[in-house]
């Protein structure tokens, strides 16, 4: 199938966005930059499954969901008259570009009836992603054009172990958008209390192994440890109820925390849970760029990272505390720091949210994706589908 291959430069740049589901996330990250781009670009969006961002897509273009890939007949018929008629429209669509969102989207996106246009792949993983799809699906990264790594970390994972062209990949960190760094609680509302709170210590994200849940718990038993005396609650936000969730709960218990833990289930107003927080403690073994570090870097709250982490040691700078190794107990003891001393605190709090304003706003990285996009537009598309 053609696609389009030229185009005016006043005309909006027409761009065909592949995402593998519509929840929070990776998927936030062209949701914004396009909400952004609104007067440039005319999007259209193929998702392989839905979920609560659908609506916000639509406001910026057609979105398609695709029927699940089950072997069961009426599902194979139904998906193939799907395909049928995606395909007959977005011949009409014409895209310049074709946006695929994450490395985990590109085997599906190959069994979409996709145009032969350039293909630009926005990269969100690190190791225990990429590898896995690069094993099973080498050829693949011959098909994109251009690399979009929202990291140095990623930039280094997609040079050094996939072997992609060091000019083929583009550094644009994630960015959240410019009103997180608005205050949604009008000044008449708030009221003053003057009851001795704790000092509060967040943490957030699914209960996986990524997250490093367990770390972020015996960093709570080192604090204890260390600092009896100081009041201290531990909150961490995103918890559902599944098998990891319920073996959090038991190592909390098992490290004598579960009196000073707190487990808030994921919710859709996770800022105002944020806002709790004195600092935040980012224990992921592996995190591309994480948006919570940065929405909570827009609230003015230090962040704790460990340096081998992932992206969060590029996104605080010096506006944090980076934790040279894996150490619960090192990063216990920088929390007890920050705790201790709150003239640091408060200055590394307005060091972070101007480090966000300066760096990390869609208003910022939203034009520098759509830099890339144009560039990509402007070349051949490489190898057809692998």
């Amino acid at each position: 199938m053609s696609g389009g291959a030229g185009r005016h430069l006043d005309e909006p740049l027409r761009v065909l966005l592949i995402v593998h589901q519509l929840y929070p996330g990776a998927p936030s990250v062209p949701l914004d930059a396009f909400d952004s781009l609104k007067k440039s670009t005319e999007l259209r969006t193929v998702a392989l499954s839905g979920g609560v961002l659908e609506e916000r897509y639509r406001r910026l273009g057609r979105v398609d969901v695709v029927p699940g890939w089950d072997t069961s007949l009426h599902r194979r018929l139904r998906r193939r008259w799907f395909l049928r008629r995606l395909g007959r429209r977005l011949v009409k669509f014409r895209p310049h570009l074709v946006y695929v969102n994450s490395i985990v989207t590109l085997p599906a996106a190959r069994r979409l009836p996709l145009p032969n246009v350039p293909l630009l792949l926005h990269v969100h993983e690190l190791e225990s992603l990429v590898e896995p799809v690069m094993a099973a699906n080498a050829q693949l990264f011959e098909w994109p054009s251009r690399y979009v790594a929202v990291s140095d970390a990623v930039r280094g994972v997609l040079v050094n172990r996939v072997g992609i062209p060091k000019e083929r990949v583009a550094l644009v960190h994630e960015f959240i958008r410019d009103d997180v760094l608005s205050p949604t609680v009008p000044r008449t509302e708030l009221h003053i209390d003057t009851t001795p709170k704790p000092f509060v210590v967040g943490g957030a994200g699914y209960p996986s192994w990524r997250k490093g849940i367990t770390l972020w718990l015996q960093m709570a038993a080192a604090l204890r440890r260390l600092a009896p005396e100081l009041p201290v609650e531990f909150r961490w936000v995103g918890m559902v109820d599944n098998e990891r969730a319920h073996a959090a709960r038991l190592q909390a218990k098992k490290l004598g925390v579960d009196g000073i833990v707190n487990f808030i289930p994921h919710t859709e107003r996770a800022l105002d849970e944020y806002r709790r927080f004195d600092v935040f403690a980012m224990t992921s073994w592996e995190d591309p760029c994480p948006l919570v570090v940065l929405e909570n870097m827009a609230l003015g709250k230090p962040v704790v990272c460990f340096a081998g982490g992932g992206g969060a040691p590029e996104e605080v700078g010096n506006s944090g505390v980076i934790v040279p190794d894996f150490d619960p107990q090192m990063m216990a003891a920088a929390v007890v720091d920050l705790a201790r001393n709150s003239t640091r605190r408060e200055a590394l709090g307005r060091e972070a949210r101007s480090r966000v304003e300066r760096m990390f706003v869609a208003s910022v990285l939203a034009p520098r994706l759509l830099e890339e996009m144009r560039s990509v537009a402007a070349t051949k598309a490489m190898a057809r589908k692998p």
